[in-house]
């Protein structure tokens, strides 16, 4: 069996695995996407993190709407959807949630599973203005807050030993996931984005010592092997998140003879681009990476857009990018405005990047309108270059 059909068989046997945990006496706490949830802290107290990024379903959707309007994002929706269906195991087996209170519409899916479930959440404070000392004093107290909950969750204490094994274990997912994407730079990648976007998704279900197993194999196989070769421009995908089941906007840029080869969204470059220190106070080595460090914040922090455009510009530059689309789905305010902004920075470069916005609302009737803007955009960067 080759390591992508051992992560797959992994995967799929992971539902059950976590059953006969459970059944044991395990805990399992969740969290929202966003990334400001130290995985770290929920690993060392005895838990099994779990990061809900299942998504692209209108059925999960519109199963939501028992409980609240449509006027959240299509992916906060989903996340009650599921849980509602009862067919996506990991939404009904978790014994905690944590949610980063970062946009309102994953505020409002909290708020769904407190009115609406007997399941506990817990709510991680986000300070809107991250660059100061009230804003890290913030953090702090909140993951103080939410190390007290973990312990009484667990009955375990969250040593500095056991946070330290756990700081370690996860900088080794990220360097690799870190590792892996750079291959990417290559004119032939070894690797689709679309299968790294899902490697990235695994990292937030699999077993972590599993999923560095993986990796570390996957990195040494790629490292000796090339893409085919091929003249397709090369894309940037940017915006706030593409879910485990939303490939869509993936497959399509890859049908019209595009080839995605860097991704910019929350399961992806926020998990893995920056690592946590491994020396000194684990404590304050998560707060600066998970707060002072980030590559990039969610759009409602301040200040976010010169860093964020900075690092996007960037990382088009070091993956020789010809074109950016950018993805967010509909009803996302903060990152509507966003785009707005970036569109106008790329103008004002000397040589500007074209760019692409895209919106979804997890409906298959969109494929039609955006298979068409994709195929024209992609046209246009084949008559530039």
């Amino acid at each position: 069996m080759d390591t992508m059909q051992r992560l797959t068989a992994h995967m799929r046997n992971r539902p059950v695995e976590l059953k006969k945990m459970k059944d044991s006496g395990g805990k399992i706490v969740a969290h929202l996407v966003g990334d400001y949830v130290p995985t770290e802290l929920i690993y060392a107290s005895g838990a099994v993190p779990l990061g809900l990024v299942h998504g692209g379903d209108p059925e999960a959707v519109e199963a939501a709407h028992r409980a609240i309007l449509r006027y959240l994002c299509p992916f906060s929706r989903a996340q009650f959807g599921y849980y509602v269906l009862g067919e996506q195991r990991y939404y009904t087996m978790f014994d905690l949630l944590v949610a980063p209170i970062t946009c309102q519409h994953l505020r409002r899916t909290a708020d769904l599973y407190n009115v609406h479930t007997s399941l506990p959440v817990f709510r991680l404070g986000i300070p809107q203005p991250y660059d100061g000392e009230l804003g890290v004093k913030y953090y702090t107290e909140g993951l103080g807050f939410l190390k007290q909950r973990l312990e009484q969750l667990t009955g375990n204490q969250i040593t500095e030993a056991k946070l330290q094994e756990a700081i370690a274990l996860y900088g080794r997912m990220r360097d690799l996931l870190k590792q892996i994407s750079e291959l990417r730079k290559s004119p032939r990648p070894p690797i689709t984005t679309t299968d790294f976007i899902r490697l990235n998704h695994a990292a937030h279900i699999a077993d972590p010592q599993f999923m560095v197993e993986i990796l570390d194999t996957l990195y040494r196989e790629l490292s000796q092997k090339e893409g085919p070769k091929r003249a397709a421009p090369r894309i940037l995908i940017t915006g706030p998140n593409i879910a485990l089941g939303d490939y869509k906007v993936l497959d399509l840029i890859e049908e019209s003879g595009g080839m995605v080869v860097a991704e910019d969204i929350a399961e992806g470059v926020l998990f893995y681009w920056e690592n946590v220190a491994k020396n000194g106070d684990p404590t304050a080595a998560l707060v600066d990476r998970y707060l002072n460090r980030r590559t990039v914040n969610c759009s409602f922090i301040r200040p976010n857009m010169d860093r964020h455009f900075d690092f996007i510009i960037k990382l088009a530059k070091d993956f020789a990018v010809d074109g950016i689309v950018w993805y967010q789905l509909r009803m996302c305010e903060t990152w509507d405005i966003e785009s707005f902004f970036l569109a106008d920075r790329m103008k004002q470069k000397k040589a500007p990047l074209p760019m692409l916005k895209l919106d979804s609302e997890y409906d298959i009737a969109d494929r039609g309108p955006l298979k068409t803007r994709i195929e024209t955009f992609i046209e246009s960067l084949k008559g530039r270059s």
